[in-house]
């Protein structure tokens, strides 16, 4: 009876353990993940004119967003305020400003801004300018692939990108089934596994 109390007690534990475990940042990508990254352009530094992403949302609510960042000779004085508009309604829904000196090079950075919620199939535009004037040779720009994704518009500097995606991916933190299976399978199978172990060489 109580071997019977300690497995149902360790199943229950394991479980809440997977169910904390499987709370995660989901993220989904608007660009094309086959795509090699040695192929990706730049938007070159960023100015005031900014850079605009149009995408439709896949989940209930985001979080932040995360673009392929790069620095050109370096963002340490420049500033980038970012929104995140909803083109159904016309309403600026989150707002945000970074230090330059935040952005790496070649590497994901998260825009963070407040819960939006009910954005589901809802299209919206992510913007991000900066302080730094035409023709600096100095600061912070994105990557983006040679090529336009569905449901997208890409436009840097004023001007639109007719072939072009952003390497931007939404987050949004939330329960992720996938996660929670897959982590239960593999703890199950290492339990298993360590079972036969020890009566084989009992």
């Amino acid at each position: 009876m109580k071997k019977r109390m300690k497995s149902i007690l360790g199943i229950i534990l394991l479980i809440v353990f997977a169910f904390f475990y499987a709370h995660i940042a989901k993220v989904h990508n608007i660009y094309n993940k086959e795509i090699d990254p040695s192929a990706y352009s730049n938007t070159g530094v960023l100015t005031q004119l900014g850079v605009q992403q149009e995408f439709v949302c896949e989940e209930e609510h985001l979080d932040g967003i995360r673009i392929k960042s790069t620095v050109f000779n370096s963002a340490e004085n420049t500033k980038l305020q970012y929104q995140l508009k909803n083109l159904s309604t016309g309403v600026v829904v989150a707002t945000g400003e970074v230090e330059g000196k935040e952005i790496k090079n070649s590497k994901f950075f998260e825009f963070s801004f407040d819960r939006v919620e009910n954005c589901k199939e809802v299209p919206f535009e992510f913007s991000v300018y900066t302080n730094v004037p035409l023709g600096e040779t100095s600061g912070a720009g994105f990557s983006y692939e040679q090529a336009k994704e569905e449901n997208t518009s890409l436009t840097v500097a004023g001007e639109k990108v007719e072939n072009g995606t952003l390497i931007l991916k939404t987050v949004t933190q939330r329960f992720d089934v996938e996660t929670f299976c897959v982590f239960l399978i593999f703890a199950l199978y290492v339990i298993l596994f360590m079972r036969f172990l020890y009566r084989l060489f009992k």
